[in-house]
């Protein structure tokens, strides 16, 4: 069987659960796995052909806010290409003063640019050209912070909510991250003071954290707090939040409602996450794959009374559900990580399998992909001392059990944190399973390799699939079709199965792939 065969097969299978799901509340969820493939289908249906992601099913104008912050959601996915095609498109359309507008092209809006300034700062180390657009806006954006640090926006038409309610300044908050992020590309201390005025105009307002708006705008201001390292007042405001979560997972879209937004209860799924708390983040994303329509795509709002959208399947509902999904994968690691190993015993043939196909790695930049403590890449430095090896994992907890002496970086194996050719030898232990893309993640394994250069993949065979309790979304191979992914950027690809632990002789649960990176071009 095909690698392309095989993954599309497992696509198939996870849209035909979300086929057979009740689309209502009160439904049978479906795998959170099958959430993902869902919303990915719909931004493949919906993006606007050259351009961007429209504002809804409806409305199919291109959205440059929405556009903007799906860049690095898409990068954290692997969807490279599109999220290379959308930066383009929102290159083409900044204003000549160097913001950028709204979906009818006409008044520019501060929040919009901030999400516009996200993206093009997370697609940047791919696309070099986005730099002069990134300092413009940010130029533009510095036009719009006050000396108080107020942060205005020349135009607030869009910003009416149904029954005549307005949208908060507050969520101006998050612009800031993407203003400081370019503070620390450009080294340009007039961005990070800016932001620290802005900060604590914000931070001073006694109301900032209270439930008293539409759960998604309020859902902005929190995740901002989040990112920007106000922790305690974010605990705070979520505090009040998990309050009005109901059974179901489901929260109110105002706290005197019994109608839900969709798109708010993606956003605190995620920001409950990001804090460390499970429990309520899990109800949360089972309550989105109950609602979550056949398209793939969500409505604005569910449930008697609902006004938000509540026919139109809006993108940034899409967009942070997938968000949610990311931290669920990336934070279940963190809460299992106790259970991994720190060590590895250097006759298992795990190890050995790596030693022999990596080859002598004195003074060679090595990376350890889904490192996990760093138990290979400790065992390795041990034969090789004159290594720089590296170690890059999607789990904080994890990496702050990597042993002195290897440097590492948060990331996953759809987006790895590095330029092209970075690295003169790549393996990956066990983490290939978990990586949802399979034919992406070998891609970008082979991207950070430098021609000439060698990589070693170890994971487990399919036909063994039931001899261990997996991760709903963990995905086993068969042996030729990581062999076709290989194939692709390698010559001499060979594979085989091999012994582990204490067992004398291969069982045929593991199996090893090994190839040189060709020429890049």
């Amino acid at each position: 069987m095909s690698s392309v065969s095989g993954y599309l097969r497992r696509i198939h299978s996870f849209l035909k659960a979300c086929a057979r799901a009740d689309n209502q509340s009160g439904g049978a969820p479906h795998p959170p796995s099958a959430l993902f493939y869902g919303a990915l289908k719909w931004i493949d249906i919906n993006t606007v052909a050259d351009t961007g992601i429209p504002v809804s099913n409806v409305s199919q104008k291109p959205y440059p806010e929405v556009t903007g912050y799906c860049i690095p959601t898409l990068l954290n996915f692997g969807r490279t290409a599109l999220a290379l095609r959308f930066a383009r498109w929102l290159i083409s359309v900044q204003r000549v003063d160097g913001s950028w507008a709204d979906p009818s092209g006409e008044a520019p809006y501060t929040f919009d640019s901030g999400q516009v300034l996200k993206g093009l700062l997370a697609i940047l180390p791919r696309l070099p050209e986005a730099e002069d657009a990134i300092r413009r806006g940010c130029e533009w954006m510095l036009t719009q912070i006050k000396p108080d640090g107020r942060i205005t926006t020349p135009d607030r038409g869009s910003w009416a909510l149904p029954g005549g309610g307005k949208v908060s300044d507050d969520i101006h908050l998050y612009v800031l991250e993407a203003l400081r992020g370019a503070g620390a590309h450009f080294n340009e201390p007039r961005y990070f003071e800016a932001v620290e005025r802005a900060l604590a105009y914000y931070s001073a307002s006694p109301g900032l954290v209270r439930f008293d708006t539409l759960s998604h705008f309020h859902a902005y201001v929190i995740e901002a707090l989040v990112d920007l390292g106000f922790r305690d007042l974010a605990l705070q405001g979520m505090g009040e939040v998990e309050r009005f979560q109901k059974k179901d997972g489901s929260i109110p879209a105002y706290p005197d409602v019994s109608w839900a937004c969709s798109t708010g209860i993606a956003q605190y799924a995620t920001i409950w996450y990001k804090l460390g708390n499970r429990e309520p983040a899990e109800k949360a994303l089972a309550y989105l794959s109950r609602i979550q329509n056949q398209s793939g795509g969500f409505y604005g709002s569910y449930g008697p009374g609902a006004n938000y959208f509540p026919d139109e399947e809006i993108s940034w509902a899409v967009k942070f559900s997938l968000d949610a999904y990311y931290w669920h994968i990336r934070t279940a690691f963190d809460a299992q990580v106790g259970s991994f190993p720190d060590t590895i015993e250097k006759g298992d043939g795990r190890f050995q399998a790596v030693l022999r196909g990596l080859g002598d790695l004195s003074g060679f930049r090595v990376l350890d992909a889904g490192c996990g403590k760093g138990r290979f890449a400790r065992a390795l430095l041990d034969s090789y001392p004159s290594a720089d090896m590296w170690g890059v994992d999607i789990s904080d907890a994890m990496l702050r059990h990597v042993p002195p002496g290897i440097k590492t970086k948060q990331g996953s194996l759809l987006n790895l944190p590095f330029g092209d050719s970075c690295f003169d030898r790549v393996y990956c232990v066990e983490a290939l399973e978990h990586a949802i893309d399979p034919s992406a993640s070998v891609s970008e394994l082979c991207r950070v390799v430098r021609p000439g250069g060698r990589i070693v993949i170890v994971d487990k065979n399919i036909q063994c699939k039931g001899v261990l309790e997996i991760e709903e979304w963990e995905q086993w191979f068969e042996q030729g079709e990581i062999s076709i992914l290989l194939g692709r950027y390698c010559r001499d690809v060979r594979s085989e199965c091999i012994h582990y632990g204490e067992k004398p002789e291969p069982d045929g649960l593991f199996i090893v792939w090994q190839g040189t990176r060709t020429s890049h071009e």
